[in-house]
């Protein structure tokens, strides 16, 4: 886990070990415009995942699928 200026962020390799999805699902996401907000530190640089936003998307995904 990442901290930048006090919000914690999870790289994508801990967003799959996390929520239980493949690097695939979280690539296709960003590409097509699906899935939790993300960051890139730079162009072709590392995704990040806010830890906060990304919890509460997928609690609302699971909600929405009960």
């Amino acid at each position: 886990m990442i901290e930048i200026m006090s919000k914690k962020y999870l790289t994508e390799k801990e967003a799959c070990a996390r929520y239980g999805y493949s690097k695939c699902w979280f690539l296709k996401g960003r590409a097509q415009g699906y899935g939790p907000h993300f960051i890139q530190l730079r162009i072709g640089g590392r995704i990040l995942y806010p830890l906060d936003e990304t919890d509460a998307w997928f609690k609302k995904k699971l909600e929405i699928n009960e």
